[in-house]
């Protein structure tokens, strides 16, 4: 693993879904991202790779759910999706 820290990257329509949550599901997810930051295959988040996706992990933060792509070579973090778990994998 790379040394340093990892930058959090979002993709325009995941930004806009993150913005269009509460409050509260922000912040926590803001503590995700934190995370993320240090290591984004820290076994303390819980990650799950995304099957049929290469390079794809989910984090379940209560019933939302963010799935992310890093590059650790370039110590970078894509956010792909932020949405409700009912939602998050339809159109993606």
């Amino acid at each position: 693993m790379p040394k340093g820290r990892f930058k959090v990257l979002f993709q325009k329509s995941a930004f806009r879904e993150y913005e269009a949550l509460p409050k509260n599901i922000r912040e926590r997810i803001d503590q995700v991202l934190e995370v993320l930051s240090i290591n984004p295959l820290l076994e303390v988040l819980r990650f799950k790779k995304i099957r049929g996706k290469e390079n794809h992990y989910r984090v379940r933060i209560g019933d939302y759910r963010l799935i992310y792509s890093p590059q650790i070579q370039a110590l970078i973090v894509r956010v792909i999706k932020v949405a409700h778990r009912r939602d998050v994998y339809r159109h993606f």
